[in-house]
């Protein structure tokens, strides 16, 4: 097992120095992979395999074996199979009293280290199962998908819904360490928050959790029903308050989270996971910090018309209301009109929330209608101002600022 040999002389010199005697690991071919003296690496003990057929504890006399030390030996044994073997170098009266503790131990190291390759394992093919998710395209996809699907055990025929986890800002830590158990490393961060997420959103086997990259996540919850998805909705804000008080405890960072639709089978886990991201997106042009962003089909698409427009047909709209660009006032005449817009054109509710006088909206309407010579009493003329006053946002906001 490559496990022992990873670990052997860390055990072998920790050991040693907290019992006074040499220790001595071999692996189940009876070479040494940790001693205390680091002359002996890779040496062949012969002992060892008798150690090892016998799977119990053997002596060992100095003069019995030419060249092999003195000491006691036993087997290190992880699921009933011998891996390795454990020797004490003494007088065998000696140190036989500590090779069962020293061996029961190191097959806790073992089985830990196991444990954690395997957990290891298991988080890398959740990523690529993830990654082939989140850039699915066409149905030539499909099979591969679906064997990944199975090997992980996911149940590819519920429905299901995807959270996206935007961690806020670069991370101040560093993304080459080779020190993984490092607090200021890429994969102790990773592995760390995780852990967390594992902790306070994974509620069955189904769900799925992985980063798509190393400052966002995605968590993949089963929603049976309408009723299941609008409980998940409803936790997200006490589970985005828990998830940013550990981020700002130990990383000094903070992040957002979006939730897609529900959908079937891997193309609609997929379908979620953009709406999420749509979400997101959107959620956090308008937010002034962390918050939990939920997927509108109609709301996005609404949002999101100005962005899909031809270039032929921003230009156009944008030429409508250059008059109005030109004014001292515009930014506040178009905040103005977007919040007449978001109140359905009701002068008195637009008023109340921008906190002004119903007058002082009309007469700021009054200025538009000059200046580009529509009617804001017009549904058809709003919309039309609506959607050039967003592409002419969306155009400055994609212009650098000069220094």
């Amino acid at each position: 097992m490559k496990i022992l040999e990873h670990i052997a002389q860390d055990i072998a010199e920790k050991t040693s120095a907290v019992l006074g005697y040499p220790i001595s690991i071999t692996d189940n071919e009876g070479y040494i992979i940790g001693s205390t003296d680091k002359e002996r690496l890779g040496l062949f003990h012969r002992p060892s395999l008798d150690v090892i057929r016998k799977k119990g504890l053997i002596h060992c006399r100095g003069e019995q074996f030419g060249q092999v030390l003195p000491g006691s030996s036993v087997p290190i044994m992880i699921n009933n199979k011998a891996i390795g073997v454990l020797g004490i170098i003494g007088q065998p009266e000696e140190v036989e009293k500590y090779v069962h503790l020293v061996k029961n131990q190191v097959e806790m190291m073992c089985q830990d280290a196991f444990h954690k390759e395997m957990k290891e394992l298991e988080t890398k093919m959740v990523e690529v199962f993830i990654q082939q998710i989140i850039h699915y395209d066409t149905d030539e996809q499909d099979e591969r998908i679906i064997q990944y699907a199975k090997t992980l055990g996911y149940d590819q025929e519920i429905c299901r819904a995807c959270i996206l986890i935007d961690i806020h800002r670069p991370l101040p830590i560093r993304t080459g360490s080779s020190e993984s158990n490092d607090s200021h490393s890429l994969p102790y961060f990773q592995r760390d928050l995780l852990d967390y997420l594992h902790l306070i959103f994974r509620d069955s086997k189904e769900d799925i959790l992985s980063f798509i990259n190393i400052e966002q996540l995605m968590i993949v919850k089963p929603a049976a029903t309408e009723q299941a998805y609008a409980a998940l909705v409803s936790s997200l804000e006490q589970q985005l308050h828990k998830l940013n008080s550990f981020l700002q405890a130990k990383y000094h960072l903070s992040a957002s989270l979006a939730i897609g639709d529900v959908q079937k089978g891997i193309s609609g886990i997929a379908e979620s996971f953009r709406n999420a991201e749509k979400a997101m997106s959107l959620g956090k042009g308008t937010a002034n910090g962390p918050g939990v962003f939920i997927y509108d089909e109609k709301q996005a698409a609404f949002q999101l018309l100005p962005k899909e427009m031809t270039p032929e047909l921003q230009r156009k709209l944008i030429n409508i209301i250059q008059p109005l660009t030109h004014l001292d006032s515009y930014e506040v005449l178009a905040a103005t009109f977007l919040s007449y817009c978001t109140h359905n054109l009701n002068l008195s509710e637009a008023a109340r929330n921008m906190f002004i006088h119903r007058n002082t909206i009309i007469y700021r309407l009054e200025k538009i209608n000059e200046a580009t010579g529509l009617d804001t009493g017009s549904f058809q003329d709003c919309l039309l101002l609506y959607m050039a006053i967003r592409c002419y946002e969306e155009k400055k906001e994609g212009i650098p600022r000069s220094k």
